[in-house]
């Protein structure tokens, strides 16, 4: 139970699995198997029950599940998870509960039960809606399966959808983004954010493309400040402002978790590689 005295936390989750690697992704993530899995998530519920005896002056007003790719948990791992955050923390009634969700990997029936357990905001990474893109980038779905996700979202009943895209893409034109851009803009999600890729040391992007090798498989300069002004007129025309470099929201939207990393407020990150800043100090948990 939430208490108006107690001072506001963001609580972030970290969840280091997936399918596989994206070839962009510098994020701490790994494939791994069922019971790999499930022993992380039994530590990561030692370690919430340990810090919430800790930190009882506070209220979670805020809680994030990222990755990795969280929608890997079943239905009962997620209730689980979610009950031992209850238990331990002092969590706000009316808080923004988030979790990062990867087409492909989920369904209605389990969807409904991230519902039931208490998720109310979903973040789905479908960064491009053009499947060779999709494909290039390593991501293991589709627009139509992003679409069937995105679909069964909302039938279960979420009502604050955000929507990963990302943009300057080996290959990509302006017209193939704002085709992207549209085309997401039109399943009239709550929140977009519209990334720039950036290539990243230790990926394989960073293999073929980093220190300006094949730099002309990359938009330039001037293609890519066109995508990025495009983008915050598209997104206008369809009702969106943008309140961050890269995040565009409807009235009443903007993501409150990440809200407050701008503005330096509290938060803790537990599971592996989860950053946190508490009394000013900043350290990070260890991969």
């Amino acid at each position: 139970m939430a208490d108006k005295n107690k001072r506001p936390l963001g609580l972030y989750l970290h969840f280091p699995f997936c399918v596989r690697k994206c070839r962009y992704c510098d994020f701490l993530s790994f494939p791994s198997d069922e019971a790999g899995r499930e022993i992380y998530l039994e530590r990561l519920k030692e370690e919430i029950k340990a810090r919430g005896a800790i930190y009882q002056d506070y209220n979670i007003e805020t809680l994030f599940i990222g990755g990795g790719t969280p929608s890997l948990m079943t239905g009962q791992q997620l209730t689980e998870l979610l009950d031992t955050v209850r238990v331990s923390f002092h969590v706000s009634p009316v808080g923004e509960w988030t979790m990062e969700c990867n087409p492909g990997t989920t369904d209605a029936e389990t969807l409904r039960i991230y519902r039931n357990a208490g998720i109310n905001r979903l973040s789905f990474g479908l960064q491009s809606m053009n499947d060779e893109e999709l494909k290039y980038l390593g991501r293991i779905h589709t627009a139509k399966q992003f679409a069937e996700n995105y679909q069964a979202a909302r039938r279960v009943g979420f009502e604050n959808i955000n929507i990963d895209l990302m943009s300057a893409l080996p290959g990509q034109t302006t017209a193939s983004w704002l085709d992207t851009l549209n085309k997401a803009a039109a399943f009239e999600p709550e929140h977009l954010s519209a990334y720039s890729l950036i290539i990243e040391e230790g990926t394989p992007f960073y293999e073929r493309y980093g220190e300006g090798r094949h730099a002309e498989e990359l938009p330039d300069e001037d293609i890519e400040r066109q995508m990025y002004v495009r983008t915050g007129e598209i997104l206008e025309d369809y009702g969106y402002h943008r309140y961050e470099i890269s995040n565009y929201a409807k009235d009443g939207y903007e993501c409150r978790h990440n809200l407050g990393y701008w503005d330096r407020k509290e938060y803790l990150g537990l599971g592996a590689g989860a950053s946190s800043l508490m009394d000013h100090i900043r350290w990070k948990e260890p991969d």
